[in-house]
């Protein structure tokens, strides 16, 4: 009885060259579908097997691995790329309509997924330290919109956005930090703050 990995060659062999867009290094492709992919399997298996690759039923055996687009697709991505286990680390996680974009390129390419940046203030910005004559206007600034620290209200959001974003006698010197970080500054030195307000 011939292999798996036999009948796979000859069944894409026979394939016209130009259709095998599923080949590599003169071997078919195989896909194994995720168990999130319920509909359709028919369709992407018989564009598959059209193009020179392979359906296989061992997910061991996968070069790539469909998974539905309502799948979280970073999540089993990070499952198996972050795997111990080698052939986890060496199979591509794709969703079902990579099949149809490699056919309409007509070449099987991988696409590394787009990186995400860290949270934090953008790439290039540079950070400005705070000064004495900040803390002396912000502490002018509180002092005029709330003088009272038992009525509340200096922790808040929208003292410090309408700070920098609304008051245009502040914005020249509000600028100089976002929000967030005139919010910050107050908050984690509030006992230092409230007698100079």
């Amino acid at each position: 009885m011939p292999s798996a990995d036999v009948a796979r060659r000859s069944r894409s062999a026979g394939s016209n060259a130009e259709d095998a867009i599923f080949v590599k290094d003169g071997d078919p492709v195989a896909f194994f579908f995720h168990l999130s992919v319920r509909e359709g399997r028919d369709v992407l298996e018989q564009e598959i097997t059209r193009y020179g690759g392979d359906v296989c039923e061992d997910e061991q055996q996968a070069n790539v691995i469909l998974v539905d687009e309502e799948a979280d697709i970073e999540h089993i991505r990070r499952r198996y790329y972050r795997s111990h286990v080698l052939w986890q680390q060496r199979v591509y996680i794709e969703c079902r309509d990579f099949v149809r974009r490699c056919i309409g390129a007509r070449k099987y390419e991988h696409r590394r997924p787009a990186r995400k940046g860290m949270p934090g203030a953008p790439v290039g910005r540079v950070r400005v330290p705070f000064t004495a004559e900040d803390d002396e206007r912000l502490a002018f600034y509180i002092a005029t919109v709330w003088p009272k620290a038992s009525d509340g209200g200096r922790t808040g959001n929208l003292l410090y956005q309408v700070l920098t974003e609304e008051l245009p006698e502040y914005r020249e010197w509000a600028k100089r930090h976002p929000w967030q970080s005139w919010r910050q500054r107050y908050r984690m030195n509030r006992v230092r703050f409230d007698p100079m307000i």
